[in-house]
């Protein structure tokens, strides 16, 4: 899909949001990219667990069992917070946000609780089954040598401080966070209190609605032999799996973990029905369309599994992101906004939803649409810059020159930085603009001091 013509992106500026909607996974990873990362890096930390040659474990009643038994500190809720807390949570969520926008991985390894998150992963996975203590000290010499820690991943775009919410029984903080691509993907970050501040224990992904623990611990049981039988199933937290079924998440796994995106989808596709449709492989298969999306033939499929994914993966889901990218390329642009619309409920609302829909807006031809939504967007944040690229697309397209330079002006006033003729050349869109009156007229009132 090619992205809309908007105007180049402001020298110095905040990392544009273009193109618009967020790049599409067959250009990229797409706004599922968080999730896939996540997999890719806990398959990383457990590389060394490998080495182990995990016997296949046995006594599985006696381990479900001590499934069953008290859980730790760190997987129990903590108690409501004062109302000082939920103030320095949102100083925390701020503070946390410009550590991972600034790729400051000291400091976003020093607010998280990894002994938290190691628990969290571990909880559900038997004493009984051989080695376990070795996989967790595996575990935690990863997740604590990497830069940033488990959070490494959301290190890898602009991050912003939405608001405090309550996930799973935790505080937690919902960032937004943008690719350089301009992919865009929601997450829930989920703290627990200690001493006067915060330590993170977990992470809440809006694409998939799964926990970065719940991806840890799933590569983890795909390390476990295939003779498990139910003992995996209770790691899955799937129904029973005989030893047939129980290999094919083997070999999706070692699919996966050489990049035959392929092969993983072939397998998903040979599935039982009953298992076609459980989190854990749907997710799988999700992820293998999404990897292959450049290939055309496969638009249906992908389409047909986001449509899917709410009634499977749960009202928290915001897989609509993923199909804001297949509407676009049929050129529903309403479509493409009721996704967004869906999308902005869940998260509880956030002004970067508002541009999308502008955006939206924009590609319908509903100009005065997109100028009303993006001018809400520009209340809501008034230091999002991407505002002005869509208002100026808006005039350019409607050769509107005036509305054009007083924009130009305003920001100017706003952002410091004047757009000039060098700027502007070689933008096909600004051609018939830089022979206007206007713009000679604002050439020589930019040039003032």
């Amino acid at each position: 899909m090619n992205p809309p013509n908007l105007p180049p992106p402001f020298p110095q500026s905040p990392p544009p949001m273009v193109p618009l909607p967020p790049v599409p996974p067959r250009k990229g990873m797409g706004a599922g990219w968080i999730v896939l990362i996540i997999v890719g890096a806990v398959v990383a930390v457990c590389a060394v667990l490998a080495a182990l040659a995990l016997p296949a474990y046995q006594r599985i009643q006696r381990m479900a069992e001590e499934m069953k038994q008290k859980e730790s500190q760190a997987v129990q809720a903590p108690v409501p917070l004062t109302e000082a807390q939920k103030t320095a949570l949102v100083q925390f969520g701020n503070d946390l946000a410009d550590a991972l926008s600034e790729k400051n991985g000291a400091r976003v390894l020093a607010m998280q609780d990894a002994e938290g998150f190691c628990a969290r992963v571990f909880e559900k996975i038997p004493s009984g089954i051989p080695n376990r203590a070795d996989m967790r000290r595996g575990f935690m010499n990863g997740i604590q040598k990497r830069d940033g820690g488990w959070l490494w991943s959301a290190m890898s775009g602009d991050v912003h401080f939405l608001r405090t919410r309550e996930r799973l029984g935790f505080p937690a903080v919902l960032l937004r966070i943008k690719t350089p691509e301009g992919a865009v993907s929601y997450v829930d970050i989920l703290v627990r209190p200690e001493g006067g501040g915060f330590r993170i224990v977990d992470m809440f992904n809006y694409i998939f609605a799964t926990t970065a623990s719940e991806e840890s611990r799933n590569v983890l049981a795909a390390m476990l032999s295939k003779s498990g039988g139910s003992g995996l199933s209770a790691l899955l937290g799937t129904p029973h799996l005989d030893e047939k079924t129980a290999g094919f998440f083997v070999r999706i796994n070692d699919a996966t973990r050489t990049g035959n995106m392929a092969e993983v989808l072939r397998i998903c596709d040979s599935l039982p029905p009953e298992l076609k449709t459980q989190r854990i492989f749907f997710i799988v298969r999700l992820q293998a369309l999404m990897a292959l999306s450049s290939t055309a033939k496969l638009d249906q499929q992908y389409k047909e599994a986001l449509r899917a994914a709410p009634d499977i993966l749960g009202k928290d889901s915001t897989t609509d992101l993923l199909m804001v990218d297949l509407l676009f390329m049929e050129n529903d642009f309403k479509g493409a906004e009721e996704c967004l619309k869906r999308l902005d409920k869940i998260i509880g609302g956030d002004p970067y939803v508002k541009f999308l829909r502008a955006a939206a807006r924009l590609q319908a031809k509903d100009y005065a649409g997109a100028l009303e939504m993006a001018n809400e967007a520009g209340k809501e944040d008034p230091e999002m810059a991407d505002v002005v690229d869509l208002r100026l697309a808006v005039y350019l397209a409607q050769k509107d020159f005036k509305a054009v330079v007083n924009e130009l002006r305003e920001f100017k006033r706003n952002f410091g930085q004047v757009l000039d003729r060098k700027a502007l050349t070689g933008e096909p869109q600004y051609a018939e603009f830089l022979t206007s009156p206007e713009f000679a007229a604002w050439e020589k009132e930019a040039a003032q001091p």
